[in-house]
């Protein structure tokens, strides 16, 4: 039966996608371009419905409309749209399989690439459909939509994450909107999928089939990869999607001097800005390059214009609700008013890796740093060493000509910015493609001229990224696979992997049907079935020390929120330890049950937990 379910939500990933194919073709055909081949032309028709249906649905999601019946009609109305030109066309390349096939199978080292392609592809889907385990996915990536489904449309003040959520977060809540947080992550593995490709198309571009093969499956078996798309629950991997596709579109527009290419540019770059806030260095970039290569401002307006109707969406969303689009990072100019200084420096730290340093000698040394010290460095060293590696061989990538450029601009402007900003190495990402297809392109480049010791280096540096890859990925897929195939109940699994499971199922059992809301100050919130808010003040900015100041003020705040619930587990915040300590002696806070459980101690990839005592106390009735 699990397979058979499993099988199942991924039939329903397939057909979304077939759908939105269809009308991207149709779409494509209206921009009168020409992609330079037949899988060139699925991925901007890919890139292009997909873009669309994250923005209507974080639209309607927005204003409290995302229900099952607006995502059906969503979807329905891609399958008319498509009409009879983009089902034709989408059957015609469809046609064209079994003769790609028939290629393939004639060649030995293609057989074999595609072969080991399609093993990662299966195993990645197998690990996608396992129940939601990813930190951060339980904190905020998959809480939010949640949130914004059960609870409808609204600022959620006690969750700063949410407001960091974009269009690929509206991809998670249209899954759940039809039914099981599984389409959610299989539209997060579709996501990958596409980057998959995008990257063969680029590298192929710049080197041949069999080199952009091997880049591609690097790129499936990197541990940053097979994470993002199978297991982590975060949509970040579709920035790296739409990121290749406004290089390959830009470089199309300046080649050819059509600026239908550059409005493609612009759509796929503002798509990229419209997941995650740190996506705006995309448009930065392409329209940047744009103006450098065509050396005309008209141009390159035209290119960065066409960036805002699918990136404005977040910024519009948290200016009308905070008046800071980027909140709360420009608040403290924009309304300095109503900081929480305590919640922006735990904000800082949790985005600052230990390794941040912003000199001149740490800024020169992150590039090498982060995979060499990846722990220290936002787990860079998930990436591998192949970059690091071959990076000398990248200015033979130049010869290419324009392409290699455009990749190599934009993925210069996005590393900047993360090594100026942050250096957190997890946020490399969305350019990964890019430096691979560059990286690549320079190797094929010695082996064309015969370099030896290169040819040697470079091939053993391949093989060793491979090897270690398949490792990584089986090693990892050993915790997964047994709840996927139905060897493993789910609740075991869960306890078993994900963070703070055990506090959520007491507190389920435990305060099923009460009324009144649970203040949690725990983080990973996602399997919560009763009403709660977070009262971490790391993260609620509500939660703010500066102005909930003695146990007073605090239990005033705490009857505004119309909480009956505090659980302690198994202390308070240290911010705010002496004013709910006061309420207890007080009277005023009241234990109700208790129970021993337990939580991860460090990154759950470590395996190490410690018991935690749970006490629930209910606050006393206002006299």
């Amino acid at each position: 039966m699990a397979l058979i379910a499993v099988f199942f939500y991924l039939g329903v990933v397939v057909v979304m996608a077939t759908l939105e194919i269809a009308l991207g073709l149709r779409l494509l055909a209206g921009f009168r371009v020409s992609p330079s081949g037949a899988l060139e032309e699925v991925l901007y028709a890919a890139g292009l419905s997909f873009a669309i249906l994250g923005a209507l649905a974080f639209a309607l999601g927005t204003v409290g409309w995302l229900r099952q019946g607006t995502a059906l009609t969503l979807l329905a109305a891609a399958g008319l749209g498509a009409g009879k030109e983009g089902w034709r066309r989408l059957f015609a390349l469809i046609a064209l399989i079994p003769g790609i096939a028939g290629r393939i199978s004639h060649s030995r080292a293609a057989w074999l690439l595609a072969a080991a392609i399609a093993g990662c592809v299966g195993l990645d889907s197998l690990l996608a459909m396992a129940p939601l385990t990813g930190s951060d996915a339980l904190v905020y990536h998959f809480t939010a939509p949640m949130l914004g489904l059960t609870r409808g449309s609204g600022p959620i003040f006690w969750l700063i994450n949410s407001f960091w959520v974009g269009q690929g977060h509206a991809l998670i809540a249209l899954g759940m909107a039809l039914g099981s947080d599984r389409i959610s992550m299989g539209l997060i593995l579709v996501g990958g999928l596409l980057a998959a490709g995008a990257l063969f198309a680029l590298t192929r571009q710049l080197t041949s089939n069999h080199w952009a093969g091997l880049a591609t499956l690097v790129f499936l078996l990197t541990p940053m990869v097979f994470w993002q798309m199978g297991t982590s629950g975060s949509p970040d991997i579709w920035m790296a999607f739409y990121t290749t596709l406004a290089v390959m579109a830009v470089n199309n527009g300046v080649h050819l001097a059509e600026n239908r290419w550059l409005v493609l540019a612009g759509l796929f770059a503002g798509a990229a800005a419209g997941v995650k806030l740190t996506g705006w260095a995309i448009p930065a970039g392409i329209a940047t390059y744009c103006l450098l290569a065509t050396r005309s401002p008209y141009r390159a307006v035209v290119c960065g214009l066409w960036s805002l109707p699918m990136g404005i969406l977040l910024l519009v969303r948290n200016a009308r609700w905070t008046g800071d689009p980027f909140f709360p990072f420009l608040s403290r100019w924009l309304r300095p008013g109503q900081i929480n200084q305590y919640a922006l420096a735990a904000i800082h730290g949790a985005t600052h890796p230990g390794g941040f340093d912003r000199s001149i000698s740490g800024l020169l040394a992150f590039p090498f740093l982060l995979s060499l010290k990846g722990e220290a460095y936002g787990v860079g060293h998930y990436f591998g060493p192949i970059v690091l590696a071959c990076a000398p061989l990248i200015l033979f990538a130049f010869r290419r000509g324009g392409l290699a450029f455009a990749a190599a601009f934009v993925w210069v402007v996005f590393f900047l910015l993360v090594d100026l900003t942050s250096q957190g190495a997890r946020f490399l990402l969305p350019v990964f493609p890019l430096a691979l297809a560059l990286v690549f392109a320079g190797v094929a480049e010695a082996f064309r001229r015969g370099w030896r010791v290169v040819q040697v280096g470079c091939a053993g540096t391949i093989v060793l990224t491979l090897l270690l890859g398949l490792g990584s990925e089986t090693l990892y897929a050993r915790d997964f696979l047994p709840v996927v195939v139905g060897l493993e109940k789910r609740e075991a699994f869960l306890e078993r992997m994900a963070s703070d499971y055990s506090l959520v199922s007491f507190l389920n059992r435990s305060l099923e049907g009460q009324p009144g809301e649970a203040m949690v100050f725990f983080q990973h919130v996602y399997y919560l079935r009763i009403p709660f808010l977070i009262g971490d003040p790391q993260i609620s900015w509500l939660m703010d020390p500066d102005r909930l100041t003695g146990p007073q003020a605090l239990l005033q705040f705490l009857r505004q929120q119309n909480v009956r619930w505090v659980v302690k587990s198994p202390g308070y915040p240290k911010p705010f330890a002496p004013a709910f300590q006061a309420l207890e002696d007080e009277g005023k806070l009241v234990p109700r049950f208790s129970e021993e459980a337990s939580t991860y101690t460090n990154f759950r990839i470590y395996g190490e937990k410690v018991p935690v005592h749970v006490v629930v106390l209910e606050l006393a009735s206002a006299p």
